[in-house]
């Protein structure tokens, strides 16, 4: 790895790179101190994090992931130094309370979840594969369900599998057309509507069937429904979670 190649070091602790990559980034780390710190501190992270699946990582990380990653680790940093700094005098307000300082360290977190999706190549974690994943049976507590849009006719087919504290979900639809520009939004149950990823129908998907796959910090229990349309706002079909 190059030096300091810090979304090669968030794969690697997420458990998103190849064997060799993997042996690369080791060699690095058993000469780099610095490194050795930022694996440390996102170690520390993962188990806010849940399970983040391989496929996440596919597309390889962006030009900007590394920036983001950056400052998520300068962010962690900032709460290690309030951790060690002496307690207030008895005149002095408590101004690290351990609420705020856990409610800030949870944010941190959410951040990383960001940055493993920059991982995958955008913004949310999102990739449409047809052939390249292998579907695996979905974890336990998932929610499915099957709906045909009565006016364009596509078919979707939707899982939404638990993680701590957001939500994987995985369609697969027919009746697609090639070239569609599409984007899949969650709506929780405030009614918050949240862009899960977005993605171009093939014309192999056009007539196979089309599977696209997102990550969104939603809780399944908050999920209520998923909707794919056009990123030009044309509706293509709903399922209710």
């Amino acid at each position: 790895m190059s030096e300091h190649d810090h979304s090669q070091l968030g794969a690697y602790v997420l458990g998103g790179l190849e064997p060799d990559e993997i042996r690369t980034v080791e060699e690095h780390l058993a000469g780099c101190a610095e490194c050795r710190t930022e694996v440390s501190e996102l170690e520390e992270m993962k188990e806010f994090l849940g399970e983040v699946p391989p496929e996440a990582f596919l597309d390889g990380p962006p030009p900007d992931g590394d920036l983001l990653l950056q400052r998520t680790l300068r962010e962690v940093r900032a709460e290690a130094a309030v951790a060690v700094e002496p307690p207030p005098s008895v005149e002095a307000p408590a101004r690290h309370a351990a609420a705020p300082k856990r409610s800030r360290w949870l944010a941190v977190a959410a951040a990383v979840v960001i940055v493993a999706g920059a991982l995958a190549g955008g913004v949310a974690i999102g990739r449409q594969s047809v052939d390249q994943v292998v579907a695996e049976p979905p974890v336990a507590g998932s929610k499915q369900v099957t709906t045909t849009d009565p006016t364009t006719g596509t078919t979707m087919a939707t899982t939404v599998e638990p993680r701590a504290g957001w939500s994987w979900i995985d369609v697969n639809l027919t009746g697609l057309k090639a070239g569609a520009e599409c984007e899949m939004l969650i709506t929780d149950t405030s009614g918050k509507t949240w862009v899960a990823g977005s993605w171009v129908v093939s014309p192999k998907a056009a007539k196979e069937g089309s599977k696209f796959s997102g990550g969104v910090l939603v809780p399944l229990d908050k999920v209520k429904s998923v909707e794919v349309r056009t990123v030009q706002g044309e509706h293509v079909v709903t399922a209710q979670v």
